[in-house]
């Protein structure tokens, strides 16, 4: 890399003069920061800036995030989805707090659960000034354009290669924010599918750029793709003056697992009919279920699934000797919730999807 010391000098004067105001960015506080680089890992920073101070207002230190109960924790989280990540947050949090410090290596971030190489090292460079290079993404497609890199990212072999060159531009002095600037390029500048190479301050280096016959936007190269699997559902809408039927997803589950959701069962083609639904919904629920032919078809992506859901009203009479509970009593799977409940469990977008097409009023 010819005179890096230029290059990480314009990068830096970049992202100083056209950074984001992200409150994240406003603080140099561990626990803050922990909890921010958390939700970053697998959501966008727009809809991480509207969640995170209403998570810090809830938990305003790493104490009281290590008394919580892990379903305030989750409740807490509703909107961010992967819920894994605030389980493990909640894990990690009770750890520091009975060690009573943070970690001050990248090292030592990684030594606690959900925390893998690059929240380490974003941690590490931002609060104890470590030059550890991060890997993101952004940085990913910056840098594979940087060096027109004929391999995927996702190789053993390339990922070493940028990850060297990310060495490269980090500043000594600020390795925190020449990592934060290399992740704001990918996000604002060197965008997938609209690089905007005019205004970029790597553009003297960029071998995609300045090389004749070649198109930034052909990198980062593809690596294989996994397989996506479409999975059919059935979900029931059941409402009575105690309010919404929910369900209650085991910890296990293999989606929404720990979610509260509406009643559903996995189907074998999407074409049961809905009274082959109904006999469904018993076998996994128990009770008497009636389940309306009309229903709304919605659409949900979630990694590698493609889910094909159809919603529609239903009724449900449960056996005697097990009525669903008001909510909050017992660790019953199925509970009746009122909206202002239901504002403070741990759901997901697919229960707002679900619920979007549907009559307020399910009849008597």
């Amino acid at each position: 890399m010819p005179r890096p010391e230029k290059l990480r000098d314009g990068l830096l004067a970049w992202f100083y003069r056209c950074r984001r105001d992200l409150p994240w960015r406003r603080s140099e506080d561990a626990y803050e920061l922990l909890v921010a680089e958390v939700m970053l890992q697998q959501t966008r920073s727009e809809v991480v800036a509207a969640r995170y101070p209403a998570f810090l207002d809830t938990f305003p230190t790493i104490e009281a995030l290590a008394v919580a109960e892990v379903e305030e924790v989750e409740a807490a989280w509703s909107g961010l989805g992967y819920y894994r990540r605030a389980r493990n947050l909640h894990r990690a949090a009770r750890m520091l707090a009975e060690r009573g410090v943070f970690p001050d290596s990248a090292a030592e971030w990684r030594e606690l659960p959900g925390v893998g190489a690059y929240t380490s090292a974003l941690l590490a460079s931002r609060l104890a000034g470590e030059p550890e290079p991060v890997l993101d993404g952004n940085v990913e497609r910056v840098l594979s354009r940087f060096l027109a890199s004929p391999r995927s990212p996702k190789r053993a072999a390339a990922r070493r290669l940028l990850l060297a060159t990310a060495a490269k531009l980090l500043d000594p002095g600020k390795p925190g924010d020449s990592n934060q600037a290399l992740m704001e390029l990918g996000s604002l500048v060197c965008r997938r599918g609209r690089p905007d190479c005019v205004r970029c301050p790597l553009a003297s280096g960029c071998r995609a750029f300045r090389s004749e016959g070649l198109d930034p936007r052909a990198y980062p190269v593809a690596g294989p793709r996994r397989a996506r699997t479409k999975l059919y559902c059935f979900t029931a809408v059941v409402r009575s003056g105690r309010g919404l039927l929910l369900h209650h997803r085991p910890a296990g589950a293999n989606w929404l697992a720990g979610r509260w959701h509406l009643p559903t069962v996995e189907l074998a083609t999407g074409d049961e009919s809905a009274n082959e639904a109904a006999e469904l919904l018993q076998l996994e629920f128990g009770g008497v279920w009636e389940c309306d032919d009309h229903h709304v078809a919605v659409r949900h992506a979630v990694t590698h699934r493609d889910f094909r859901v159809r919603v529609a009203l239903a009724r449900w009479r449960p056996d005697p000797a097990a009525e669903a509970p008001r909510a909050g009593a017992g660790r019953a799977d199925l509970g009746w919730f009122g909206a202002a409940e239901i504002s403070a469990l741990p759901t997901s977008s697919l229960l707002g999807k679900s619920l979007a097409g549907m009559p307020i009023h399910s009849g008597p």
